[in-house]
């Protein structure tokens, strides 16, 4: 009968273990062929990571494997089996990923020693810096399924980040969502207005008119082309988007089709300014623009910058803010003048040009899917929301004027 080993102590010692010469305790086992160790100073210690070991072995969790394995390259190998993502999609990824996650010390450690606790810090940390609780979902759709990933290939028993952003979210945590700016209908008529009297910024009246006649995404509206415009059935089709991001280390504009079959649609030209901005463009175009542009096979793009280059959105929100400066400096001048209260704009963007035409809309119709179609919304419940916001809004200004008139007795 072989002789039971003994530590310092005299606990007798189990099979595969040792005490080394410096007190600490040692656990060899065999991986496949290969010998590996499991060290603590304490034996009640080591013997919880052999518990843990064992049954990990038993379940067929790659516990040792997954020792060499980070978080960061588990994403690699999730994005590696994204083949069917968009370019665009894939580099939106990777600048999340690179910029919030990739040198957090929780993405740098191995897979098993990654707590639920870290990604509760690391997501409480972003809240904390400003993020709203929504934004923070596009860092959350990243972790959770890498890690996902790393369960279903049994490197791990289960998914630390689980429940931790829904927990967050009920909870009402981080900033709350920015508030829709939606420009009132005297502030969208000012607006328009005075760009087209203004000899700095007149050139700019024809992509403001169809971004707040149309509501389409401003990369949608970029990208539109004269074959998208059919001014005899008084339509547009949104089938394209032409963005700027930064694809494989190179920035630069790119045509990417929408995300959603939603996205694809056929809008109806609502108002006849849009028409007529969108005929007299195309009838100019020639003149204005000689050398025509091709991307991906699309051609004869409507609204381009001076140099007769594609337009982005950053310049569309340099020239918004430049002109309410312009409207409001003047305003506030004549203002004066006449005794009276200035009309000023607010601050916005070119989104919340979108939103002043989803606004319009539901001020105008209550036929919902009608809504959805024509904005291109994905979620029926998007539409929806955005419906009831605006139409309580409305309730609520229409009740304060009205309520002075009102007497019971």
């Amino acid at each position: 009968m072989p002789k039971v080993r003994k530590d310092n102590k005299g606990r007798n010692l189990r099979p595969g273990e040792t005490q080394r010469s410096d007190g600490s305790y040692m656990f060899v086992y065999k991986l496949g062929k290969k010998k590996k160790y499991i060290y603590d100073f304490d034996l009640a210690s080591l013997r919880a990571k052999e518990k843990v070991l064992n049954r990990d072995s038993d379940d067929g969790i790659r516990t040792q494997e997954a020792m060499k394995i980070t978080l960061n390259d588990m994403f690699k190998v999730l994005m590696d089996t994204k083949i069917q993502l968009k370019a665009s999609t894939r580099a939106n990824y990777e600048y999340l990923w690179n910029n919030y996650v990739k040198d957090e010390p929780f993405a740098n450690i191995p897979l098993p020693n990654i707590r639920k606790s870290d990604i509760l810090t690391f997501y409480t940390k972003l809240l904390k810096k400003g993020f709203a609780i929504n934004s923070l979902e596009s860092i959350n759709n990243l972790i959770h399924p890498t890690l996902e990933l790393a369960v279903d290939d049994d490197y791990i028993r289960k998914n630390p980040s689980k429940g931790v952003y829904r927990s967050l979210k009920t909870e009402g945590a981080g900033a709350p969502p920015k508030k829709r700016i939606a420009l009132t209908m005297t502030q969208q008529k000012n607006f328009l207005r005075f760009i087209s009297k203004s000899p700095m910024y007149s050139h700019w009246l024809p992509v403001m008119v169809v971004l707040l006649g149309t509501g389409m995404r401003v990369a949608e509206c970029t990208g539109l082309t004269k074959n998208d415009v059919d001014l005899e059935n008084n339509t547009i089709s949104v089938n394209h988007n032409l963005i700027y991001r930064v694809i494989d280390g190179k920035a630069g504009f790119h045509i990417n089709t929408p995300k959603t079959t939603n996205g694809t649609r056929t809008i109806p030209i609502l108002y006849p300014q849009v028409a007529e901005q969108l005929r007299t463009l195309i009838e100019v175009m020639d003149t204005l623009y000689p050398e025509d542009l091709v991307m991906n096979g699309y051609h004869g793009f409507l609204f381009r910058n001076r140099e007769g280059y594609f337009l982005s959105a950053h310049n569309i929100n340099r020239a918004i803010q430049r002109i309410s400066i312009a409207y409001n400096a003047e305003e506030m001048d004549q203002a004066e003048l006449e005794d009276r209260e200035p009309e000023l704009l607010p601050h916005f963007s070119v989104h919340n040009m979108r939103h002043t035409f989803c606004t319009r809309l539901c001020e105008s119709t209550n036929d919902i899917k009608f809504i959805q179609q024509v904005m291109g919304h994905a979620d029926f419940s998007t539409t929806m929301n955005i419906y009831t916001h605006i139409t309580q809004e409305n309730m609520r200004e229409k009740a304060e004027a009205i309520k002075g008139n009102l007497v019971l007795m």
